[in-house]
């Protein structure tokens, strides 16, 4: 498993709903932060790319189920309100978190 694969998979792993700092995470991994900070710059990515290509997968899974409302969603990512996860959820994939649940294959 890669550096980038561990992250992610420890990232998972973490509560949704708290903050996820990379000390956090480097200590799941047994690992320093400035060394994982290294090993993800090594594959050409950054902690917070990670975090936000994580927080958009499990966003994308989440409003695929109809049991979860929108607001559901967003606490489940971290976010304080629903219209902060809107916003950022249409900054991702340029739409709003319903266009998605109408039509997520496209």
């Amino acid at each position: 498993m890669t550096p980038q694969e561990a992250f992610v998979t420890r990232l998972r792993r973490h509560r949704e709903r708290q903050r996820v700092s990379i000390d956090d995470i480097a200590r799941r991994l047994a690992t320093s932060p400035r060394s994982l900070q290294r090993r993800l710059r090594d594959e050409g990515v950054t902690f917070a790319d990670l975090v936000r290509r994580t927080r958009e997968d499990l966003a994308r899974r989440y409003l695929k189920d109809p049991g979860l409302t929108v607001t559901e969603v967003a606490y489940l990512l971290g976010f304080s309100e629903a219209s902060a996860f809107s916003r950022a959820f249409r900054a991702w994939t340029g739409r709003t978190p319903g266009e998605f649940r109408t039509d997520p294959a496209r």
